[in-house]
């Protein structure tokens, strides 16, 4: 059982997912254990010029063709947006007693490789910190995947503080983001994997075929039909024979789109219906059978997913945002949590949630320069 800690952190809380559309930002109270309060949230979109240099450089790194002098400008531009995101919620508390004492900065991933060593978020944390005057913790990914671990997922420490009060085990927490993962909690046990896509394949033939950035509550999957031999060839992907502790890159399973032939409503459908397919059979590597699953991330939106899922599963699903935790904001929330605990040296991975050889803290602390 962890001590607490005396102090209490105001801590912001920035992320930017695999479905690359923009910013998070929330601001919580927490000594890294326990979280007091739960202040505010906001998110900034970003510009379509800056979505497509985003996905550029992500599927560069992809094809080992990188330029590092267009990322280095990238990730200023991104610090930029990242500020306003800190400031808008500065801002909202500026009548309060609120001192902000921490910024915790996931960046923007744009490739992940834990079999190659390697995982880039980018960003520019010491920017980030001077024009604050705040300590910025970055880089969390980095020191699990020295240890053997996957570098993902980081957030079920978050859920167990977050969801175990409210719900007795054994229960999953599901995160519907680019990619989707899941955590699974039972009396003080804790487990997590990426269990396949999650919007970024949907997200992606949405935007190629009908110029839109997402299938806004899964409206044109319900008006397709699921093309069941290309449903067949994603499931055969070895991805879904690894056992877990196991994680992807947003990128991975785009070989499959390039060479289908499915019809564009169809298409969707069938990505959609994939995407549920591949978190129901991730249920069957959990140590019990479960009786629920809640659901947090962009694509908790997603009713025909939502459906889906829960007509495969036969589980009761739950929103969280229909119990009172805002689906959208729970990944910030998380990166503001782990920031404190990474500043006070607490775990933040562990052997069945990243396979990392023992439990470890992570992150890089930048602290403001006078």
């Amino acid at each position: 059982m962890c001590k607490k800690n005396v102090k209490k952190f105001y801590s912001i809380g920035l992320m930017s997912g695999t479905s690359m559309d923009g910013i998070d930002a929330s601001l919580i109270e927490t000594d890294g254990i326990e979280i007091y309060n739960f202040l505010n949230n906001c998110s900034i979109e970003y510009p379509k010029d800056i979505k497509i240099k985003i996905k550029e450089v992500s599927e560069r790194f992809n094809e080992r063709n990188v330029n590092w002098l267009n990322c280095n400008k990238l990730k200023k531009s991104l610090a930029v947006f990242n500020h306003l995101a800190v400031k808008e919620i500065l801002d909202a508390n500026k009548d309060t007693s609120v001192k902000l004492d921490l910024i915790g900065y996931h960046g923007q991933t744009v490739y992940h490789s834990p079999e190659n060593n390697i995982s880039v978020q980018l960003g520019d944390p010491r920017y980030l910190s001077n024009i604050t005057g705040t300590p910025v913790i970055f880089n969390f990914r980095m020191r699990d995947i020295l240890n053997g671990g996957q570098g993902a997922p980081l957030t079920p420490i978050y859920h167990s503080a977050r969801f175990s009060e409210a719900f007795n085990g054994p229960i999953a927490i599901l995160n519907l983001g680019g990619i989707s993962n899941i955590t699974y909690l039972d009396d003080g046990e804790i487990m997590a994997f990426d269990t396949g896509p999650g919007n970024c394949l949907i997200d992606d033939a949405m935007y190629s075929h009908f110029s839109k950035n997402y299938d806004n509550y899964g409206q044109l999957a319900s008006q397709g039909v699921v093309n069941t031999r290309f449903l067949d060839v994603l499931m055969a992907d070895e991805f879904f024979n690894i056992k877990p502790p196991k994680s992807l890159d947003r990128n991975y399973f785009n070989k499959y789109l390039k060479s289908n032939e499915v019809a564009p409503k169809d298409l969707v459908s069938t990505l959609s219906y994939f995407t549920a397919s591949a978190i129901v059979h991730a249920l069957e590597y959990l140590p019990k059978n479960i009786s629920k699953i809640i659901i947090c991330g962009g694509g908790s939106k997603n009713k025909y997913i939502i459906d889906k899922i829960s007509e495969l599963s036969k589980k009761d699903v739950i929103i969280s945002d229909d119990i009172g935790m805002n689906s959208k904001y729970i990944e910030a929330e998380a990166f503001a949590y782990l920031a404190v605990r990474c500043l006070l040296n607490l775990d933040i991975s562990y052997p069945t949630t990243t396979g990392v050889q023992t439990a470890i803290s992570g992150g890089s602390i930048f602290r403001p320069i006078d």
